[in-house]
């Protein structure tokens, strides 16, 4: 079938290439560290405006005004874990996203494959959208309202080696924070994106799978040899899962270590950035929860397939891999959270815990 089966994920890696955050060839073997591209970007704004953040909260010798800054510190530090990350693991990720759009194992070959792929792509990309939206709106609201601040307010404090106060000297670091929120913002909501996308295209090739069991039928003349293929693409896929999560691990650990929130000014901006915080941690457990389902649904689709009519030869080969299928296939957090539903709810339970916890003490 004509379709482009990684359709969604080619803008975004399109835009992480422009950003050096992506390898720039397709067959990349091993991570690039002289991607000195990819340092002259991101050293002036993302990695200088978290040294700044850290020397202002540092250098603090009021509380609240450290709490302040170590809000939005946090988050551009997680931010940069992410940035080495891609840096690091981009590779890994390019080549599976190679192998789903070249493998003859992963091409569609039936109109129901492709309604599923044009459906789940669609979907994703109104998500994603939304997220964006909300990621985004928050920006005219942090960048706008300190102009309206008297005296001078920045949108954000951070260190520098002059007085801002000054009105002269306060369109300086306004500037460059002006700049820096957006980059960091469309890096952020771009690299987050490809995450969720890897976890839903494994969990499509896994549903892909189970459909294909499910027609097996004994009476096939190449029975034999289409069910050794589906074998074959399920220990693809459970290698393809390994990679994804040592793609995704490290920077879904961090996000779901740092929950940060910030008093952003006004109603609208709050909602927003509420949105985007919790959909940061919502989406990759309902696309790391469709990967543990549709892998647990395959020993269903084998059942479901003609296999009692089948020869013995065949009837034990399918019973090995029935079995084989019991094992769960999971992806993990810094090898330590299964991504799924119920880390959503015990992360959204134990923010509120802490949030009552602090609520009682303060009274």
């Amino acid at each position: 079938m004509d379709y482009d089966r990684i359709r969604p994920v080619r803008y975004l890696t399109g835009i992480l290439k422009w950003w050096r955050l992506w390898p720039r060839k397709e067959s990349v073997s091993r991570p690039d560290w002289t991607n000195w591209q990819g340092y002259t970007l991101h050293v002036p704004f993302t990695w200088l405006f978290v040294v700044l953040l850290w020397v202002e909260a540092i250098r603090s010798r009021d509380i609240q005004h450290t709490a302040d800054v170590l809000l939005i510190c946090l988050t551009t530090t997680a931010l940069g874990a992410k940035m080495i990350n891609n840096w690091k693991y981009a590779h890994v990720a390019q080549g599976i996203l190679s192998e789903w759009s070249t493998y003859e194992l992963f091409e569609l070959r039936s109109n129901q494959e492709v309604d599923m792929w044009r459906f789940e792509h669609r979907r994703f990309s109104r998500v994603f959208i939304f997220y964006c939206l909300c990621s985004a709106g928050v920006i005219p609201f942090i960048v706008i309202q300190p102009l309206f601040d008297i005296p001078n307010q920045l949108p954000f404090w951070m260190w520098t080696p002059f007085d801002w106060h000054q009105p002269v000297l306060f369109w300086y670091p306004f500037i460059y924070q002006a700049i820096t929120i957006p980059v960091t913002c469309i890096c952020n909501i771009t690299m987050d994106g490809v995450n969720w996308y890897m976890m839903l295209h494994l969990s499509l090739c896994l549903r892909m799978l189970g459909q294909r069991l499910t027609k097996l039928q004994h009476d096939d003349k190449d029975l034999r040899q289409k069910f050794l293929e589906l074998v074959q693409l399920h220990q693809k896929l459970k290698q393809q899962a390994l990679g994804i999560e040592t793609f995704i691990s490290k920077s879904t650990f961090t996000q779901i270590l740092s929950p940060v929130l910030q008093d952003l000014p006004g109603f609208a901006g709050m909602m927003n950035y509420l949105l985007a915080m919790v959909m940061q941690i919502m989406l990759p457990t309902i696309y790391g929860n469709a990967v543990i389902d549709s892998a647990n649904m395959l020993t269903d689709s084998m059942y479901n397939s003609d296999w009692p009519d089948m020869n013995s030869r065949m009837r034990r080969l399918v019973l090995i891999f029935m079995v084989y299928l019991n094992r769960p296939m999971t992806l993990k957090a810094g090898g330590f959270f299964h991504m799924g539903l119920p880390l959503f709810t015990k992360t959204m339970n134990q923010a509120y815990s802490l949030l009552a916890l602090l609520l009682n003490m303060n009274q």
